[in-house]
């Protein structure tokens, strides 16, 4: 029977040590094979052993096998143990990410293509240069056509396999229509330079392939594919996988719908689930025994994650031989900070008694590693930033950071330059150059720049914009004095025009950027209400910059859950709990928002091998101000009987020194509640939080509960039609964030969408 597995013992060398539905995946030979593999169940092992089998036993050539992943490091791995595996050369083979093999195609045969085959590759940089040309050859504002969220745009329609004329059917605004017009010249551009872009990569190539000639031959070249992380794949990627297998059919697909966390950068979760609609004579294997993690770890991750609707139906759960294991610890802290001391707390236990343990400690988003950092640098314990840059390290925040040095010091050159720039004003090497030969002797670069100013050495835009940034500076001293610390930083904000910005560019980076500029603001804040000077406060971060020494023999990983995907470790904690902050704020505004949001907290819960420990922080600051927040509803969603409960309302179990040891197992909380009780009071939480009063001197509008945003008489409704001085007409798509962080997704009629944080926006009801 084609497809069926051959009758061979478990003592075969390829089969060893194999439960029975891996040797069911390694030894199927012929037809489409769908491999649900759930997180720690041995899916590389399988993955390796199935193509060494095909190569081995069922006599096929190296050559005749193609595999695709997603990163060059998965890619090198695979191939290498194959090699290990195998007799003849597996170099034969194609194993290569999808980037890698389209390249390896158009090489060959370009010339059936626009691009050729003797074109470059354009990277970000190259991309955002001749955009920006384009969108002065048609005239488009920057502001009102941001670049970076420009070729967001273009990179989904390509991801989508849409070129300018193709996508127009779905342009029923006048700004998306204006994009599609920096399309389609961009595309020109690129043929003039005999380019490609990353997704053109991806893009040409499927097309080459519904050439029925072409589809024929490579499909026959191919007669095995095996494609690795199928959840994560797009629709270029699915079509250019379907077009390969379609001769065939001997299609192998490999992943796990419950850990697609990429739906924001095009990965389509349907390309899984309806895989068996695509092919109805597959065969499916469910991977479910897991290898990685406790029962009471692993029952916890079932239960949260059957709360969502798209799955593959009649999926099973995780299993586990390693026993029940410990309890899932959560901690509910008074406050961000002491929620980051009580963790460090923990891992100082935890290293005591097992000093070479790992331990990761996992946030949503990379602003939240700042107390985290702090915590940690306040102990000299070494850790390692995975994925990203340390907080004071980031871009945004230096070029913050610069601002304020040169309050502090108008002497500080170094912090000028940068700052000068920040954002663009126009200022070049050259009238760099003549600001810092006009500084008098003994003078600031701010006295050589007013110098130029009034001398009309300055014209056009770099006259008007360093005219505005000169007076920014004239105007900080009194701030300073008036604002105080917290008030200074949002000043500099705001008047600077770096918030507004970020907000004009509207892409996902820039998001990412902006909270990051919060959370420096709450760090403000805190330091102010230590009574932290600004001079202070500066040279508080400047120490806190000096870390790499720390770094070299971390055995602590900081990262966010999407950097976390495929890795392990004995003791996790995800810290973060609440809502607007893990689900994210912006994810939950749509129901596949959230989902993917809950999937991403699968993924959190099964990194974890031995214990799992989770955290809350009951007050936290947003922007500054200290708001009330809501725990995550993702904590309903546990099951009481895997929680034990050092759990706490205020700081008097960090305070007391109490908590749970190393090794010890709790069935009650502190204070002799039981687990069920506890987990009650975080639920009844929910209901209760709208009745919570208003601490005196808290502003009603700063209060971070579900009814602040419903009672605020100048909130508006997903609907409404309102106007802006700055963009004109628009319609509201949602909003996000309470208070300060209220944030209106905004469709203008002639500025496409835009987020609009509503106490910079001036938006009125039109």
């Amino acid at each position: 029977m084609p497809g069926a597995p051959s009758d061979h013992p478990s003592t075969h060398p390829l089969l060893r040590n194999l439960n029975a539905p891996q040797r069911e995946a390694v030894q199927h030979a012929r037809g489409p094979l769908l491999i649900l593999a759930g997180a720690g169940s041995g899916k590389t092992t399988v993955i390796t052993r199935r193509i060494a089998w095909l190569i081995e036993e069922e006599g096929v050539h190296p050559g005749s096998i193609l595999a695709m992943t997603f990163t060059n490091k998965a890619a090198e791995e695979m191939r290498e143990r194959v090699q290990r595996l195998v007799s003849v050369p597996a170099a034969q083979m194609w194993v290569s990410t999808f980037h890698s093999f389209c390249t390896r195609i158009l090489r060959r045969e370009g010339e059936r293509t626009p691009v050729g085959r003797d074109f470059v590759i354009f990277d970000p940089a190259d991309q955002k240069s001749l955009i920006k040309q384009v969108l002065v050859e048609l005239k488009l504002p920057e502001k009102q056509f941001h670049p970076k969220k420009v070729l967001e745009i273009i990179s989904d329609f390509k991801n989508r396999c849409l070129l300018p004329e193709e996508a127009r059917e779905e342009a029923l605004d006048p700004w998306t229509r204006k994009v599609l017009d920096a399309y389609d010249l961009y595309q020109k551009g690129l043929k003039n330079h005999r380019a490609c872009d990353f997704d053109d990569l991806l893009l040409w190539t499927e097309r080459l392939f519904r050439d029925p000639v072409m589809q024929a031959a490579y499909g026959e070249r191919f007669r095995y594919i095996l494609v690795d992380e199928y959840q994560d794949t797009n629709r270029a990627q699915y079509l250019l996988v379907q077009h390969l297998a379609r001769r065939h059919h001997n299609l192998c697909v490999v992943g796990d719908e419950d850990q697609s966390i990429y739906g924001w950068r095009g990965a389509d979760i349907r390309n899984i689930l309806d895989f068996q609609q695509d092919f109805p004579e597959a065969v499916r294997i469910e991977l479910l025994q897991n290898y990685r993690s406790t029962k009471k770890i692993l029952d916890a991750a079932s239960e949260v994650i059957a709360n969502n609707s798209q799955r593959v139906e009649g999926k099973g759960s995780l299993k586990t031989d390693l026993g029940d294991g410990e309890p899932i610890q959560f901690k509910l802290a008074d406050e961000g900070r002491l929620e980051a001391e009580w963790v460090v707390q923990r891992i100082q236990e935890l290293r005591y008694l097992e000093p070479e343990i790992k331990v990761a400690v996992l946030y949503r988003a990379n602003w939240q590693s700042r107390q985290m950092e702090e915590a940690l640098r306040a102990q000299n314990l070494p850790y390692r930033l995975v994925g990203g840059v340390k907080f004071y390290e980031r871009q945004e925040v230096k070029d913050l950071i610069s601002y304020l040095r040169l309050i502090s010091n108008p002497f500080d050159l170094v912090s000028f330059r940068r700052c000068v720039n920040a954002p663009t004003r126009g200022v070049g090497p050259t009238t760099l150059g003549k600001i810092e030969a006009a500084i008098p002797e003994g003078g600031t670069p701010l006295e050589g720049l007013a110098l130029l100013l009034r001398a009309g050495e300055l014209k056009g835009r770099a006259q008007r914009e360093l005219g505005k940034f000169l007076d920014l500076f004239h105007r900080a001293g009194s701030e300073r004095e008036a604002q105080g610390l917290a008030g200074l930083v949002k000043w500099v904000l705001q008047e600077s025009g770096y918030l507004q910005s970020l907000e004009d560019e509207a892409t996902l980076e820039a998001e990412g950027r902006i909270r990051n500029l919060e959370e420096f603001l709450s760090a403000a804040a805190e330091s102010e209400s230590l009574g932290l000077r600004l001079s202070e406060f500066l040279d508080r971060i400047t120490l806190a910059s000096d870390t790499d020494q720390l770094e070299e023999a971390a055995q602590l990983s900081l990262m966010t859950i999407h950097c976390a995907k495929g890795l392990e470790f004995p003791f996790v904690f995800v810290i973060g709990m609440e809502e607007d902050v893990f689900p994210n704020r912006n994810a939950r505004e749509t129901p596949e928002g959230l989902e993917e949001e809950r999937r991403l907290f699968y993924v959190a819960i099964t990194r974890a091998q031995r214990r799992l420990t989770l955290s809350a922080a009951r007050r936290r600051r947003i922007m500054g101000t200290e708001m009330l927040s809501m725990p995550s509803r993702f904590l309903r969603e546990l099951p009481a009987e895997a929680l034990t409960a050092p759990i706490r309302w205020g700081t008097e179990l960090y305070q007391s020194g109490e908590g749970v040891r190393p090794g010890s197992s709790f069935t009650r909380g502190a204070g002799g509640a039981s687990v069920a009780t506890e987990l009650q009071r975080i639920r009844s939480f929910f209901d209760r939080v709208k009745e919570v009063p208003v601490p005196s001197g808290e502003p009603e509008g700063d209060r971070f509960s579900e009814s602040a945003e419903s009672k605020d008489p100048t909130a508006f409704e997903a609907g409404t039609r309102v106007k802006s001085a700055r963009f004109g007409a628009g319609t509201i798509l949602a909003a996000s964030g309470r208070g300060d962080g209220l944030t209106y997704t905004v469709r203008f009629d002639q500025g496409g969408d835009k987020r609009i944080m509503a106490r910079f926006g001036g938006l009125e009801r039109a």
